[in-house]
């Protein structure tokens, strides 16, 4: 049965090995939960709760605001769609693990395990190349924003000169070849998102406010969606997390309950960021809160969130260097059966890890981009594909009033992923043009 302590056991110690069955964040913690309990009794729903909202929000906390200050207020009502969407289609994923494990109780499927089953070869390469996208942009994300927090921490050293520290200090990361050790460093993440918000909410009680705020501002629509689903990412760690639960039962409810909170939590950063830094505001609200913080107990929090946020990213780099080898790993190992030796993972990883380096000084100056370029792969891996795979595998025991309103809803949501895509390029394009 799903959630018993001998299958529980066996797919985390699985999914924390294999990068296509989990997302960074529920690889990190699926392999800490591995190693210190044996055997697990199955984790509860209020634990699995945690682990929903640390799986999901993240670094694009730090840039809800600035979805407000390109869109206006309508930003709100987008945010609680596209939230309540993708609630949805985590659904649609679980739905679809609950089908296949029907069929074969002895193998819980994974994220990967449910692609190829709907689409055979093609789903799984969808889901290897999505993974590789999202991992490796996300690290030049972590990359750029350390960057400018530690400028914001050392405000009297050059920026050049900042970079040159976090290389220099994130370089003997390349020697670690387990999660161990970066799951313990990095486990403070949502103390982290707990400190901005009391940033924001404190600030928002104590300073005055901005006052260039609009109702609507359709030309930013496009890119704050692009970051909004940038947060909504994740949904490849829903399946090892619905294996894990002590009730299964249970975890639908839990997972919806934990999208509420979730868009609570970046209205929160988003609504109070708007309030006080307008249509000003900055990519990184970290950078608006360093300028505005006026009194000294504001300027504590601030410090705080930056250091906090920074040392969570900076053990993040490393995990996504390991999973992107990692993944390479898989394939090979899956042609020929072999895996690589330390003698070639290690130049692996270092080559990884450099060139992350060279693309993120490259793009430094389009930080809002590079994360909506993640929200265009999350309309693919969390919104496009999981409707996909549901109307796949229950397309014979759905009614034909449901599979038709589906199939309408799966082409309005691609009609929508190429406008935004297409609209996020030209933006792009504009900037580039402007600042050559």
């Amino acid at each position: 049965m799903p959630g018993s302590r001998g299958t529980a056991a066996s797919n985390r110690l699985s999914y924390a090995r294999n990068p296509l069955l989990g997302s960074p964040s529920q690889r990190e913690s699926a392999l800490g939960t591995a190693l210190l309990d044996s055997p697990p009794a199955g984790t509860t729903a209020l634990s699995t709760f945690f682990n929903l909202i640390n799986n999901y929000v993240g670094m694009v906390l730090l840039s809800m605001h600035f979805t407000f200050a390109r869109s206006g207020w309508l930003a709100l009502p987008v945010l609680f769609g596209l939230t309540a969407f993708g609630a949805f289609t985590g659904d649609c994923i679980i739905l679809c693990y609950q089908t296949l494990e029907a069929r074969n109780p002895t193998r819980p499927p994974s994220y990967a395990e449910i692609a190829t089953q709907a689409l055979g070869g093609c789903g799984k390469w969808l889901t290897i190349v999505s993974s590789l996208i999202e991992v490796f942009v996300a690290n030049i994300c972590m990359l750029i924003i350390i960057w400018q927090n530690v400028a914001l921490l050392l405000p009297s050293v050059s920026y050049s000169w900042v970079i040159i520290g976090c290389v220099a200090a994130s370089f003997p990361t390349n020697w670690l070849r387990d999660f161990s050790l970066l799951s313990m460093l990095s486990s403070f993440a949502l103390l982290s998102i707990m400190l901005i918000l009391a940033v924001v909410v404190y600030d928002v009680a104590a300073d005055e406010h901005a006052t260039d705020r609009t109702l609507v501002e359709p030309s930013g629509l496009f890119m704050s969606s692009s970051i909004m689903l940038a947060g909504l990412t994740g949904h490849v760690g829903l399946p090892p997390m619905y294996s894990e639960m002590k009730d299964p039962s249970l975890f639908r409810p839990t997972m919806y309950a934990a999208f509420l909170v979730m868009f609570l939590m970046y209205a929160v950063a988003g609504v109070g960021g708007y309030l006080l830094y307008g249509a000003e505001g900055h990519v990184l609200i970290t950078e608006d809160m360093a300028a505005a913080g006026t009194s000294i107990f504001s300027k504590v929090l601030t410090t705080l969130v930056l250091g906090s946020i920074t040392f969570k990213l900076f053990c993040g780099v490393p995990m996504g260097v390991l999973i992107l080898v990692e993944i390479v790993q898989d394939l090979y190992q899956e042609r020929t059966g072999t895996t690589f030796s330390e003698a070639v993972a290690f130049p692996m990883r270092v080559a990884t890890w450099a060139g992350t380096i060279v693309v993120a000084i490259g793009i430094l100056p389009y930080l809002e981009y590079v994360t909506a370029l993640i929200g265009i792969n999350s309309l693919l891996i969390s919104v496009l594909l999981p409707l996909i795979f549901f109307l796949v595998l229950h397309r014979k025991t759905l009614g034909g009033v449901t599979f038709g309103g589906l199939s309408v809803l799966l082409v309005l949501t691609f009609i929508a992923t190429v406008i935004i895509s297409i609209a996020d390029v030209q933006d792009f394009l504009a900037k580039f043009a402007g600042t050559r």
